[in-house]
């Protein structure tokens, strides 16, 4: 079973956009296609990238249009090139984050390749995602490579793959479900058929594959959108400027061409979230990861097409955090393990001829390892949720989840115990301020229509 999980959500508004035409992203000579492996990591797809000739991983997100570096505590060696320092604004507390705008830099993605790209640097490592998603994300990619080629994403097998334009309206979809959308300002937008509180309507929604939900709702954009009464207060992800919060709930129906998906999760940003959202009073919200991992998913922007096709994960219930706990990777440290040698015996033969071993005496010798092990915390907690009622509080470090060290865990492992089903138990060994104790909480449904 896989689960969705609560990540980041990152938006980006660039008080200065590039002032020149960058150089395109081209295939080798003789390639119609690549194919590059991707890791999906909370349904979004991380892929390889190498920036002037240093080896990165980013985030494909068809949310932004230009490309991000994210501080990642020096674990990378920039080498960018005509830099100048700009501004950045996002959703948070508003106040705007010190950047870094560097242009002619050279971008290789798999054997593609792109001159004269404009990259922006957030040196602030408070602001880099990485710690949410428990794996390394040096940045963000979208529009730069997806005007130039199309692409395939490919959740079930783990890869995309790059196309040639001409080649790729050559191939046939029979079996697809062909969509078109608008593109501004270089981000896609469709016009889907949702259905909430029993009405039917149509909204404007970003095409977000940077978001790990399934959808975002501006309340007071459309007569049709507003917070359900069964809907609970909750962290929403991370933006540019601090914590998003919002409110949860779910809609009756989500419709994409002939695909219908029923009890789709939907997340409403609060009123200070949407006063930072860039294009908000063009679109009624977005739609996510957590819907486009169900299908085998094509983009054209040129053409301004997306074709579906879905995937084994297509019937597989929504879910959400029923802890109320949201958790993060803060880091390693040296931990040193003991590797013990026991137990000196002989084999002897016995009256009868038979052969059997005799202990003699234990001999403990000890191998100390220093190994480098993960640290995972507590970085939000629900109100009034199971973690919040078992005690817990932001700050605390996680050790063992279940009985299971968690330091031998990916935060994936950890975090797919929050999305269980109702009366799940867990129990977690905790640290605070240098002092171990248990708790025990109970997971349970906050939506009345489960």
């Amino acid at each position: 079973m896989r689960y969705v999980y609560l990540i980041p959500v990152l938006f980006i508004y660039m008080i200065n956009f590039e002032g020149f035409p960058q150089g395109a992203f081209l295939l080798p000579d003789g390639k119609n296609h690549i194919k590059i492996k991707a890791d999906v990591v909370n349904n979004l797809m991380i892929i390889p990238v190498q920036v002037n000739g240093v080896e990165l991983s980013f985030l494909l997100d068809t949310g932004v249009r230009s490309t991000i570096l994210f501080d990642a505590e020096a674990d990378y060696p920039l080498k960018l090139n005509n830099k100048s320092t700009v501004w950045l604004r996002g959703s948070g507390d508003g106040e705007p984050s010190k950047a870094i705008k560097s242009t002619q830099n050279i971008i290789n993605i798999g054997a593609s390749a792109a001159i004269n790209q404009t990259v922006y640097y957030i040196p602030d490592s408070a602001q880099n995602f990485s710690p949410r998603l428990g794996f390394p994300v040096h940045g963000i990619i979208g529009y730069a490579l997806l005007k130039d080629l199309c692409v395939e994403l490919n959740y079930q097998r783990g890869f995309i793959k790059l196309y040639d334009p001409e080649y790729f309206r050559s191939k046939k979809f029979r079996s697809f479900t062909a969509l078109n959308f608008e593109l501004k300002e270089g981000k896609p937008y469709l016009n889907i058929g949702l259905n909430q509180n029993e009405k039917d309507f149509r909204a404007k929604l970003l095409l977000d594959s940077g978001s790990g939900d399934a959808l975002w709702l501006f309340h007071n954009t459309h007569e049709d959108i507003a917070v359900s009464e069964n809907a609970f207060k909750d962290h929403l992800g991370l933006g540019l400027n601090g914590e998003v919060t919002g409110y949860r709930s779910r809609i009756n129906r989500l419709s994409l061409g002939d695909y219908e998906l029923d009890k789709v999760n939907v997340a409403y940003p609060d009123d200070q979230s949407l006063t930072y959202l860039n294009g908000m009073n063009f679109r009624n919200g977005s739609i996510g990861a957590s819907v486009l991992r169900r299908f085998t998913v094509y983009l054209d922007y040129g053409k301004k097409k997306l074709f579906l096709r879905k995937n084994r994960y297509f019937d597989e219930p929504f879910r959400y955090n029923r802890s109320g706990l949201v958790v993060e990777h803060t880091g390693f440290e040296l931990v040193a393990d003991i590797d013990y040698g026991i137990a000196k015996s002989r084999t002897i033969t016995t009256a009868d001829g038979s052969t059997r071993s005799v202990f003699l005496e234990t001999n403990v010798v000890q191998f100390p390892q220093l190994r480098l092990k993960p640290n995972f915390e507590i970085a939000a907690i629900r109100e009034d949720s199971p973690g919040a009622d078992a005690g817990l509080v932001v700050g605390d470090k996680l050790l063992k989840i279940n009985g299971r060290d968690v330091r031998k865990l990916e935060l994936s492992d950890i975090t797919k115990h929050f999305f269980k089903d109702e009366g799940a138990v867990l129990r977690l060994r905790i640290e605070r301020n240098g002092v171990e104790f248990n708790r025990r909480l109970k997971l349970k449904k906050l939506l009345v229509d489960e």
